[in-house]
């Protein structure tokens, strides 16, 4: 896992899928998104080698949508720490089991794989395979084990992180978050924006609704936006950074 930091407090490794974001404030640690066991392991070493901190000091991990490439190292971390598990409350019916994530269409399957293959998705590792608990499937009601202690809703502040809002972004899935920082100008994609080796892109893979895509889309565009970490690819900086967005 290869590392890099930004704006001196959002660190981003890379994981089993796409990326993982940690924001290290002076007393506590964010994680977004945790896709696999492995992803989980490499963050606790790093938190303990790279940033010298005790893996305690992760507070909050924040997913930013239910499908499996982000929430299946999420009971492994939870074991393994002190932190807590945030959401927006439209996944709780996947992150609980009751529900499954919707199917979608054929085309969007064969999209998906296509895009795995260009970019040499890795496989998740033997050990991930029997460790992990296979939530976020989409057809499959399976959760995660570990408690989502807060419940995350459109234009709330994020609890004990000032300074973070939530915005529900239905469109690639219908709990899609982003997370943003109007007073830095940062933004927290996750699936709904990806980098297609340095092409900017809304994620049209595996959609929910398109219509509920578009209708986020524009209302990111009213945002400020300098400093994009999406759900795939490396980060962006520079002036209005979404107006580039394909």
């Amino acid at each position: 896992m290869s590392d890099n930091s930004f704006l001196g407090s959002i660190h981003v490794m890379k994981g089993q899928a796409g990326p993982i974001y940690l924001i290290d404030n002076a007393d506590a640690i964010i994680v977004i998104d945790v896709g696999f066991p492995s992803d989980a392991k490499a963050i606790i070493r790093y938190v303990e080698n790279d940033l010298g901190r005790d893996v305690n000091n992760i507070k909050l991990i924040i997913l930013t949508h239910s499908h499996f490439d982000h929430v299946n190292g999420v009971d492994y971390l939870v074991m393994r720490t002190n932190t807590c598990v945030a959401a927006h409350v439209n996944a709780k019916k996947y992150l609980t089991g009751m529900k499954a994530i919707p199917i979608t269409s054929l085309c969007s399957y064969i999209g998906f794989f296509a895009f795995l293959v260009k970019n040499k998705f890795p496989r998740p590792s033997v050990s991930d395979v029997f460790i992990m608990p296979g939530a976020g499937i989409p057809g499959f009601k399976k959760g995660i084990k570990s408690e989502v202690k807060s419940w995350l809703e459109d234009g709330k502040a994020i609890p004990s992180f000032p300074g973070w809002e939530v915005i529900h972004t239905p469109g690639h899935t219908d709990d899609g978050i982003c997370l943003y920082n109007f007073k830095e100008k940062i933004l927290f994609s996750g699936d709904m924006i990806i980098n297609d080796e340095g092409v900017l892109k809304l994620n049209r893979l595996l959609v929910w609704n398109k219509a509920a895509l578009k209708n986020s889309f524009k209302k990111l565009l009213q945002l400020p936006v300098d400093c994009l970490f999406p759900g795939w690819g490396l980060p962006v900086i520079g002036d209005d950074v979404l107006k580039d967005v394909q």
